[in-house]
């Protein structure tokens, strides 16, 4: 039986070189939750290899991770040894009601029927309790580089458009009539990283693994384009990060 996950067959490239938060994030987080993330109990859905399910270990959260990819859980487990992870989904959470100060989606809601994942999520949660989810998103619209990354894509994979991810997300969860009160707010940032790292970065994304037979020439392309715009073959990728923040009455 083949994984659920369209990312467990991508979960080396995922670990090596998915990008991590910034700290600013869980600070609008403690803020829009209107608690603090120590000693939360943390139901983490979409939690992949945990990249954000350490960074809210760190800060002192009781964090159970869950994942349809059991792939992925296994290198979470690698990474994190003795975290209970559940193998699950979104919209059928395997956890009892009322178990959750925080449910959390990092980089994944846009996955989920938001009214069916929106049930379960105010399901689980404690009254007060908060829905939290959040992308990293390349910022990169003004470069070059990035318009041509683009086209390639929407040329290559099949069903691809630029703005897959721009949606009314906190609209969305409003509309679903289940949280008193939807907050959002945004923030921008850089990272530096060499070329190898960034296109094994391109390589964790699905929509480049659906490009198939022909994607040795769309990242043969993109190693190209980035060394003229990055001739010293360090990339640096601008990111905006948006945070939307939904409380259970």
């Amino acid at each position: 039986m083949g994984s659920r996950s369209p990312f467990d067959a991508l979960v080396d490239a995922y670990d090596a070189a998915r990008p991590t938060y910034p700290d600013r994030l869980f600070a609008d987080l403690e803020r829009l939750a209107g608690r603090p993330v120590a000693g939360a109990d943390v139901v983490e859905v979409g939690a992949g290899t945990g990249i954000a399910t350490r960074r809210l270990l760190d800060l002192g959260a009781r964090v159970v991770p869950v994942d349809l990819g059991a792939a992925m859980l296994t290198r979470l487990r690698e990474r994190t040894p003795g975290i209970p992870a559940v193998l699950g989904d979104a919209e059928a959470l395997p956890l009892r009601s009322g178990v959750a100060d925080l449910v959390c989606f990092a980089q994944a809601w846009h996955w989920v029927r938001v009214p069916v994942a929106a049930a379960e999520v105010a399901r689980v949660l404690r009254p007060g309790g908060s829905l939290a989810v959040w992308w990293n998103d390349v910022d990169a619209e003004d470069e070059r580089w990035w318009r041509r990354q683009q086209e390639r894509l929407e040329a290559m994979s099949p069903g691809y458009r630029r703005e897959y991810r721009t949606r009314p997300y906190a609209e969305e969860l409003r509309w679903t009539g289940h949280f008193a009160e939807v907050l959002t707010l945004g923030g921008r940032w850089r990272r530096r990283l060499d070329i190898d790292t960034y296109l094994t970065w391109l390589r964790s994304k699905s929509y480049v693994a659906a490009i198939g037979d022909r994607q040795e020439d769309f990242l043969d392309a993109e190693r190209r384009s980035m060394l003229r715009t990055f001739p010293d073959g360090i990339v640096e990728e601008p990111f905006r990060t948006l945070l939307v923040v939904a409380r259970r009455p």
